[in-house]
């Protein structure tokens, strides 16, 4: 996708910082978006199958065969096949290759959207999305997010707050064999110049909040961590204000103790060999 562009280039440089496009890179991948593979996956039982117009949600039967499909688009439609890697091998060789090189959780999601349309209106992701345009045109409006920036997927809120944002608003129109990498929590809608089909491949970024976790097992280890708390119910032998100083003391002791061992630069070694060998594979189940 990048082809004169080194990876870790492209990861020191716009990685998690700002977009990125290219135009005629990925014609290689245009069969893995075609209107037969849409086809393919609509038609299995098990598909997680979105239907959104502006916004509004589908109220009628999931179609299953080539003219239930043409008449939802038809309607002004846009057919969303969400985890799409885990019901076609070479989705799955694709969601596998980007895993391998970000060690991380990848999806992709296929849209298909009618001329003149959006499925959705202004909105961000947790993840960092690599657009892979296989049929039609499309053009993505993207703004910087200073709303909420870096979101995590248990923070995205119900209501964004688009209107609050102050950034300027940037362009991007992709046509087949193109592509557009978009950071995680970046605004951006997507309105299609004719009948279109996108990847959406999203990689799911590592955060600085996943280090608690992966120190619990090492924690729990310490008898300085399994030492019991001062009891702060009705049975408390302190009051409510030697109570406080007595955890606030705590508090700092257990800070020291956490500085130690995020200090041990075996920790980190650690934490990187755990991220390593939770790539996952990227195997489809159909």
């Amino acid at each position: 996708m990048l082809i004169d562009v080194p990876l870790a280039g492209f990861v020191a440089e716009y990685y998690h910082h700002r977009p990125y496009a290219r135009a005629g890179t990925v014609g290689h991948l245009l069969p893995l978006g075609g209107w037969d593979t849409l086809l393919k996956l609509v038609n299995q039982s098990n598909i997680d199958l979105m239907i959104c117009r502006r916004n509004e949600l589908w109220a009628g039967a999931l179609p299953k065969d080539e003219s239930a499909v043409r008449d939802v688009l038809a309607q002004g439609y846009t057919l969303l096949v969400r985890h799409a890697e885990l019901h076609d091998e070479q989705l799955a060789e694709l969601a596998s290759s980007f895993a391998k090189d970000f060690a991380a959780a990848v999806n992709i999601h296929v849209y298909c959207t009618p001329a003149g349309e959006f499925g959705f209106g202004w909105h961000y992701d947790a993840e960092e999305v690599f657009l892979i345009q296989t049929l039609g045109r499309k053009e993505y409006c993207l703004r910087k997010n200073t709303v909420h920036p870096w979101p995590l997927e248990e923070t995205l809120p119900v209501d964004m707050g688009y209107e609050r944002e102050i950034m300027p608003l940037m362009r991007c129109e992709l046509a087949p064999s193109d592509w557009l990498y978009i950071p995680a929590g970046y605004w951006h809608m997507g309105k299609s110049q004719e009948l279109a089909i996108t990847l959406a491949v999203g990689v799911q970024p590592h955060s600085a909040i996943e280090v608690i976790d992966f120190l619990r097992p090492y924690l729990i280890e310490s008898l300085f961590w399994r030492q019991r708390m001062p009891v702060v119910g009705g049975g408390a032998a302190l009051s409510t204000v030697e109570l406080e100083s007595v955890y606030h003391q705590l508090f700092l002791e257990c800070a020291q103790e956490l500085s130690k061992l995020l200090g041990n630069p075996d920790t980190g070694r650690a934490f990187i060999k755990q991220v390593l060998a939770s790539i996952p594979t990227g195997k489809a189940e159909t």
